[in-house]
């Protein structure tokens, strides 16, 4: 599978894809069947058809997703704010935004997406993209002998931030 932010896309039939969704809900449906309403997993059927077969289509690959009982919409890379208004109006449900920043899909805030119409929203390389940044940065730095205290974090957050002041609190706790 490719990012729907890149070339070189192809897609499998609207049949087939519609298909796919149908046996996922179905399985979703026999779990919580036996298990529960609710226990069962979100089906979010995404499509990338847009690039491959244009918008119309992946419209209505959506609105057969929703048909065959998907939980979630996701139509990869939308190019303007009036696809993905038009995606939220005439497609019912929830719907994922991927917010891909230098991707083709306009960043919108949060709230600009829920009045539009979308349910969620994933940055899916916002912070390893500014990690990556950082770390360049930090790496220049190092290279020409100059301090990184302004680039980092107090080795006390540090410890925070991956658990280690949690877990000695708990070790202390249940010393012997």
């Amino acid at each position: 599978k490719r990012c729907g932010h890149v070339g070189g896309k192809s897609v499998i039939s609207f049949d087939e894809a519609v298909m796919r969704v149908k046996a996922a809900c179905d399985a979703r449906d026999e779990y919580e069947a036996l298990n529960g309403k609710g226990t069962g997993p979100l089906i979010l059927a995404r499509t990338d058809s847009l690039v491959t077969d244009g918008f119309e289509d992946a419209i209505q690959r959506c609105l057969a997703f929703r048909e065959v009982g998907c939980d979630m919409t996701f139509l990869e890379a939308p190019q303007t704010v009036e696809q993905m208004k038009e995606y939220c109006d005439r497609v019912s449900g929830p719907k994922l935004a991927n917010m891909l920043e230098y991707g083709n899909t306009p960043v919108l805030p949060p709230k600009e997406l829920k009045a539009i119409g979308y349910t969620m929203a994933a940055y899916p390389l916002t912070l390893l993209s500014a990690s990556i940044k950082t770390m360049n940065e930090s790496l220049e730095l190092i290279k020409h002998g100059k301090p990184t205290e302004d680039m980092i974090l107090s080795f006390g957050e540090t410890k925070d931030a991956v658990g280690f002041t949690r877990y000695g609190e708990q070790e202390d706790k249940y010393k012997a």
